[in-house]
């Protein structure tokens, strides 16, 4: 008798959490208070297999996402979607491609693996705040081999690229090549060291806090001389050269 209620139970639960899954994403997504810095337009689709035509998240726009939701990991009482969104061959779009699993009940904790980003650079750097104006091109690409996180760092490996990176001169772009970085979890932090060989001579230690108000820098950097001169006049903005021709970077 216990083993049939038991079924019973069961049945009803999964028949539940697969109408859930099969219902119109635009009428569940309709009546989810967001965050204000979150908005989405003409959604379609399931909560199964669904679109949003743009995603724009503190401004910046997301286009064609498009998701497809696993529902067997609902009875688990977990939440796993692959996501995609953007062009990755358009170097002007936010893109990304991957699966994400979080709590059906809570979402503060999220992991994924095999997650790929791209960020139009002049987009993020019109978005965080630094001691001089840069106006900067080429795209950020985040290869995530695996991530575990909320509301700390928790585990993080990959790697991430500044792609074709250029910096606006007086007489036009400036090319500035590829920079390659490793990521890590620091503590609850998240770790990003970059090395040497680069144009600019650069390697670097960020240590950035989960909420992005603290971020701890360390490392030193040398123009190569194939560099236009003022690059290296400005160079000298950020300090002095020691004896091997490095200035130091020490930001806390």
């Amino acid at each position: 008798m216990k083993l049939k209620v038991t079924w019973v139970i069961g049945g009803v639960i999964a028949f539940l959490l697969f109408a859930i899954a099969y219902m119109p994403a635009v009428h569940v997504l309709g009546r989810i208070n967001l965050p204000s810095n979150v908005a989405v337009a003409n959604i379609s689709g399931t909560l199964f297999s669904g679109k949003a035509q743009t995603i724009v998240v503190d401004g910046l726009p997301i286009n064609n996402v498009k998701w497809e939701l696993n529902p067997l990991y609902m009875l688990l009482g977990k939440i796993n979607v692959n996501v995609k969104g953007g062009n990755i061959r358009d170097k002007n779009d936010i893109a990304f491609e991957g699966p994400i699993t979080t709590g059906l009940f809570s979402q503060t904790r999220v992991k994924t693996e095999d997650f790929t980003l791209y960020l139009p650079v002049d987009r993020v750097i019109a978005k965080v705040r630094l001691p001089l104006p840069v106006n900067a091109g080429g795209r950020f690409k985040l290869q995530l081999n695996e991530l575990a996180f909320g509301p700390t760092c928790l585990t993080l490996s990959g790697k991430g690229d500044w792609l074709n990176a250029t910096v606006a001169g007086t007489q036009g772009p400036i090319d500035f090549g590829t920079y390659s970085a490793t990521l890590r979890c620091e503590g609850d932090d998240f770790g990003i060291v970059v090395k040497e060989p680069n144009l600019l001579g650069l390697s670097m230690d960020v240590i950035v806090a989960p909420d992005m108000k603290k971020i701890k820098v360390s490392g030193k950097f040398k123009p190569d001389s194939s560099l236009p001169n003022e690059v290296h006049q400005a160079s000298r903005l950020f300090g002095t050269p020691n004896a091997s021709g490095y200035i130091p970077i020490d930001i806390k």
